[in-house]
């Protein structure tokens, strides 16, 4: 009885593995099935990129930008499956490797439809210049939000605002000038010339006390401890109440006034 139980058993185990071998085998066949399925999906043409089309960019050539996506394009996932389908378009990778290889485009948007890659550069407004004696033979292009995006040629003065100061030594391209309150500065810059204090050169000490520079060879001194604003208002109360007259001749003679100390307001004019 005992010989003949052994035998049911192994009758039983063999029977086992058939059925757990038939099931996987069912289960690849569909795997396998699947995976076929989804690759003759994302092959067909309806699918598959044909045509790109970048518009938006001026000076940054579209074969710049092109590399990258066809860089994208020639992939393949798993080996087998290519990426070049609106399915499987890595955009955000896309859009992340062209503005980290081109600093002047400001902004990236790929519209699935078509494919189109729409490129908004950035605008140059402003100057940061490297160097201690504000010169204008070292500069680079800043958009209105202060970041350094491009080498510029020599400009005659007062083409752009040129700031100075702060950033770190050597190539300045991808880094912000005052991030934080840029925008604040800027504004505060094209306030002086509102009173008759007409900027010349704006220098940051750091990044909290600034240093701008006005036409007559003076300069005003101020810092981010109070709003611009009421720095603002002292200054011209300096005019208002007579201290200073807002004449050429009166402002070339201006040697610094200090704005950093509250309503309390120090000047100092050439003798």
């Amino acid at each position: 009885m005992a010989y003949q139980r052994s035998n049911i058993g192994a009758s039983l185990n063999k029977k086992r593995k058939v059925s757990f071998f038939k099931k996987m085998m069912a289960y690849f066949i569909f795997v396998l099935f699947f995976v076929s399925l989804a690759v003759w999906g994302l092959s067909t043409e309806q699918v598959c990129i044909k045509n790109i089309m970048v518009t938006g960019n001026t000076s940054v050539p579209t074969d710049n930008i092109m590399k990258v996506v066809n860089g994208e394009l020639n992939k393949n996932y798993l080996w087998i499956i290519a990426t070049d389908n609106i399915l499987l378009l890595r955009r955000a990778e896309i859009k992340k490797q062209i503005l980290d290889d081109n600093k002047k485009i400001g902004e990236v948007s790929i519209f699935i439809r078509g494919v189109e890659i729409s490129i908004k550069e950035r605008e140059s407004k402003n100057l940061w210049c490297n160097g201690k004696s504000f010169d204008l033979k070292n500069c680079y292009f800043m958009d209105t939000n202060g970041f350094v995006f491009e080498k510029a040629p020599i400009f005659s003065e007062d083409a752009f605002p040129e700031y100075f100061g702060l950033l770190k030594e050597g190539d300045p391209v991808g880094q912000f000038y005052l991030k934080d309150n840029f925008k604040e500065v800027s504004s505060l810059y094209n306030a002086f010339k509102q009173i008759a204090f007409i900027p010349k050169y704006f220098n940051a000490v750091d990044e909290h006390e600034y240093e701008v520079y006005i036409l007559g060879g003076g300069k005003i001194l101020i810092n981010d401890k109070k709003s611009f604003e009421s720095s603002l208002i002292n200054l011209q109360a300096l005019i208002d109440n007579g201290y200073i007259k807002n004449d050429t001749a009166s402002l070339n003679n201006i040697k610094y006034v200090d704005l950093r100390f509250g309503n309390k307001v120090n000047f100092e004019l050439i003798k």
